[in-house]
Parts: structure tokens; sequence; C-alpha cells
């Protein structure tokens, strides 16, 4: 007949066992060294009265496994904070080269009165918008001028601004502004042609200092985390 095995635990603890109804208050107690090798078994010892070999291993592996994750959680911040600050001191780089080479063209031009001559028109690419709306091809208008530099020659241009409607008429009188050096990059003197020479830099500038702030609210963050810890800990 087999024999009936149990172990008695209180509070995590093993109070006593039990061998086909004889209660020991120590698995030692037992006489029988097979009945004591099962009972041993069933409290999760070895023979020698310490953890099972293999639960100790599993039980390391997880440690090692929690502590490479803690190491890898920290490096996450830095990460974080290096891509922002990678990105931020790229655009902040191209607006401030933009910035450079635009003021330096502002300050090389000069005007002189001129005359719209003529409108070219080019047809946009047709597509569909980001909510999947086809659009049309459309016209745009791009106006040609002509003025006269300090020598007396006569330049046409083709101006690269374009517009729908048409922003100018044939004939229409407008103050020109050109780089002596190269006239044909002359330019009509208006608010959208500023807005447009200075589009690149703001929008660079913009995106720049959001990633800067974004960069300094992380390192803030974590900073502050970081000490909520040590705090606890000490």
């Amino acid at each position: 007949m087999a024999k009936k095995y149990s172990v008695h635990i209180e509070n995590d603890e093993v109070v006593s066992v039990e061998v086909d109804g004889v209660i020991y208050d120590d698995p030692d107690q037992i006489p029988d060294a097979e009945d004591r090798a099962k009972i041993q078994a069933l409290i999760g010892h070895s023979p020698d009265g310490s953890f099972d070999p293999e639960f100790d291993k599993a039980f390391e592996n997880f440690d090692e496994e929690f502590r490479e994750l803690e190491r890898q959680s920290a490096k996450f911040p830095t990460l974080i904070l290096a891509i922002f600050l990678f990105v931020a001191g790229i655009t902040l780089t191209i607006a401030i080269i933009s910035t450079i080479n635009i003021s330096r063209r502002v300050a090389r031009e000069q005007s002189a009165p001129g005359q719209v001559v003529d409108l070219t028109v080019q047809k946009s690419q047709g597509g569909y918008d980001s909510e999947g709306t086809y659009q049309a091809p459309q016209d745009y208008y791009y106006p040609i001028v002509e003025f006269a530099l300090p020598d007396g020659t006569q330049k046409t241009v083709q101006l690269s601004e374009g517009s729908w409607p048409p922003a100018y008429e044939k004939g229409e009188p407008v103050t020109i502004l050109y780089d002596p050096d190269k006239p044909i990059d002359a330019r009509i003197q208006s608010g959208s042609s500023n807005i447009l020479m200075w589009l690149l830099p703001g929008i660079t500038g913009v995106v720049g200092v959001g990633f800067l702030i974004a960069a300094v609210t992380v390192a803030w963050f974590f900073k502050s985390s970081s000490d909520e810890k040590k705090t606890s800990s000490g």
C-alpha cells in the first residue's frame, strides 16, 4: 500500500511533516531515508537542507535579466535626450546658415522700377491630398518682368513666384529687387516675396527651438525622477 506524505506550512514556514499518519516536527526526524527524501522533495529542499539547485539557477537568471533590464532602461533617457539635441542642432544650424545667406542677399539687393510684360502659365500636378480628396491640376501664373540696370541694359526675367489667381496683370508697374551680380534672380518687392524668402529659416528655427525645449524638459524630468529615487532609497 502506498504511503501518504504531507507537509504542514504556516506563515510560509514548514511547521511539521507527516508520513503515513506519523507527524514529525522536522524532516530530519524521519527514520526512513526514502521517506525523508520524499518529504524533502515536497518542501522544495535538497537532502542537505539547501534550496533546490534548479530553483536557485532560475532565480539567478531572472535576477541577472532584471539587472540588465535596469541598465538598458537607464540608457533610455540619455538616448532620447541625444536624439532631441541632434535634431535641434541640425535644424538650428540650417536656420542660422539660411538666415546668414538671406541677410547677405538682401544687403546686396538693389531696386529698380520695372513692369510686368507678360504672364506665363504652368500647370501643377494633380493628386490626392492628406484627406484622400483628389485635387485637379491647377494653373499657376508666373510674371515676366522687365527692368533696366544702372548701365541702361534692359533685363527681362521670369520670376519663380507663381500664384493662382494671378497676383499681377500684364503692363502693371512694379518695383524690382535684384542682385547686381545675378540680375536673373530678381524678385518683385512685396510682402509675399519677403515671406517666401524667410520661410525656410523660420520653419527650421521654430522646429529647432521646439526640440531644444523638449530636450531641456526631458533632462529636467529624468533628473527630478532620479533625485526622488535617491531620496526614497536614502
